[in-house]
């Protein structure tokens, strides 16, 4: 099998387990509201304007950056991208 494969499938299996409550090598990444009001903050956007370029709904959002929701899955990596890299997300979006 070729490392890649190997690397994901190890990825896969201490993912399993995590999720039954073991501990794992696995790195856990959980945004908090401050995480998000900070991501959004660092892109000079309002929250309106901020949901609107990255088509996220206005109301989870707010809730993320209230604490009442976490972002789950491919909003997650949304986030880290906008984290790293506005302008790129921005671009990948809209063109």
């Amino acid at each position: 099998m070729s490392e890649r494969f190997e690397s994901i499938r190890k990825g896969a299996e201490e993912a399993i387990e995590w999720k039954k409550g073991k501990k794992t090598g696995a790195c856990v990444r959980r945004y908090t509201a401050m995480d998000v009001a900070h991501i959004r903050k660092k892109t000079g956007l309002s929250q309106k304007e901020f949901s609107g370029v990255f088509l996220i709904p206005l109301s989870t959002l707010r809730q993320w950056e209230q604490g009442k929701r976490v972002p789950q899955g491919p909003a997650q990596a949304l986030l880290r991208i906008i984290d790293k890299d506005a302008e790129a997300a921005i671009d990948a979006l809209h063109k």
